[in-house]
């Protein structure tokens, strides 16, 4: 007989004191698996010990029970036929029982049932792998079909229904576990792509809008001729917009940066505070500034200041600082900037006169997609992650970063960066 259905719990057998040992192994050990890769290489080591195997797989039931696809697999020889992400329909498959019975199944001889099941595209890969028997059992949890467990032999005949009622006990320990760490292992993987795809459309929008900013500048400054007034608020209105987005696709392009491990931290020695990073993130907001007739006031220190830090990185930090003490701060005022020198400490602050924040929203500042409420401020968009970033940054640096406020009067952000030296 090629192939064999049974019930594994109706099977009973008694267990020799190491199988006892390895089911109480796995146990104890079972807690401590927090990725599928440790789940794998326990079930592999352990399930040697229990019954023939050369090659282990598990497989996952998805779209809505009507594929199964191989994600986990482990053999002890490297010529894999059938890898991850093969998948195949479960309808009128033979794994359909195990599924619908909860039974395990038995394939003494992968070719016999190659010449009754010619259709099979796994087993001619299995052979290929040089297997020639196979015992499958059913993972399921609270009567809900997640996949397969595949154990594979590369001796004919090599399972017997002791083998599937001493598998069964391994399976009913480990199925709870599997869905849920196979389940994280999904998420995080669905994280990182929503992030990537993220990333690819902010910088896909981030020169387009920068040259609509450009072109809307270029006519406002007068450089294409006369304006006219109805034209001119029309495209005022339309760089003001642009640059909205603009903001916003660099905090999401850092945000996919920063969450999928692309921002990286690369210090450089001896970078001037002033001339590689101020002087650019002050060139950076001056339209805001403009857009919105804040001044920009700066008693300007006669010496520069060197520190080792990531230029591209302490510029965004900045320029998210002072394009927020723009943005949230009122029309036609002065935000305040000013640097201090201190026992080798560098202090940045940003102050500005505008909407503030109370004590207890302070606490909310630096978290990621924070944006506080504040009455008046309602046309204020934004993303809820410069600051979030801003604080990401000041940390690499190993430095600090402070707000104080007085609600609907001024805001002050400082940054504190350790490691600085004057430069005479």
């Amino acid at each position: 007989m090629a192939i064999k259905y049974i019930a594994p719990h109706d099977v009973k057998i008694a267990l020799t004191d190491n199988e006892k040992a390895v089911l109480i192994h796995i146990d104890k050990h079972l807690l401590g698996c927090q990725t599928i890769d440790c789940l794998m290489e326990m079930l592999w080591n352990h399930s040697r010990e229990l019954v023939p195997c050369n090659r282990i797989g598990i497989s996952f039931v998805e779209n809505d029970g009507l594929r199964v696809t191989a994600r986990l697999c482990k053999a002890d020889y490297a010529d894999l036929w059938l890898g991850e992400g093969y998948t195949a329909s479960l309808r009128n498959s033979t794994l359909k029982p195990l599924l619908d019975e909860g039974k395990a199944r038995i394939i003494d001889q992968f070719e016999d049932y190659l010449a009754k099941n010619p259709q099979s595209q796994s087993t001619k890969l299995l052979i290929n792998e040089g297997l020639r028997s196979s015992l499958t059992l059913p993972l399921r949890v609270n009567d809900r079909a997640v996949g397969f467990l595949f154990i594979s032999s590369k001796m004919p005949d090599a399972y017997q229904y002791s083998h599937a009622a001493l598998m069964q006990a391994v399976v009913d320990r480990i199925a709870q576990a599997v869905e849920k760490i196979w389940t994280i292992t999904k998420l995080q993987q669905a994280r990182t792509d929503y992030m990537q795809l993220l990333g690819f459309v902010a910088h896909e929008m981030k020169s387009p809008l920068a040259s609509l900013m450009t072109l809307g500048h270029t006519y406002l400054d007068g450089y294409l001729g006369d304006t006219d007034p109805l034209a001119s608020d029309t495209v005022g209105k339309m760089v003001r917009v642009s640059g909205y987005l603009v903001n916003m696709v660099n905090n999401y392009l850092g945000l996919s940066r920063l969450e999928t491990g692309e921002m990286q931290f690369n210090p450089e020695e001896e970078i001037s505070f002033l001339a590689d990073v101020f002087d650019v993130a002050r060139d950076t907001v001056e339209p805001r500034y403009k857009e919105r007739g804040n001044l920009l006031r700066f008693a300007r220190p006669e010496n520069d200041y060197s520190l080792t830090a990531d230029p591209a990185l302490l510029r965004m930090a900045i320029i998210n600082l002072l394009d927020n003490a723009a943005k949230y701060g009122y029309e036609a005022t002065e935000v305040v900037v000013s640097l201090e020198f201190n026992r080798g400490n560098l202090i940045f602050t940003v102050r500005n006169e505008g909407f503030g924040f109370s004590p207890e929203q302070s606490k909310k500042l630096f978290k990621r997609f924070s944006r506080l409420q504040q009455v008046g401020s309602e046309d204020r968009k934004g993303t809820g992650l410069g600051l979030y970033l801003t604080w990401w940054i000041v940390e690499k640096h190993g430095g600090t970063i402070a707000a104080r406020s007085e609600e609907k009067l001024w805001a002050e952000f400082t940054i504190t960066l350790p490691g600085a030296l004057p430069v005479f």
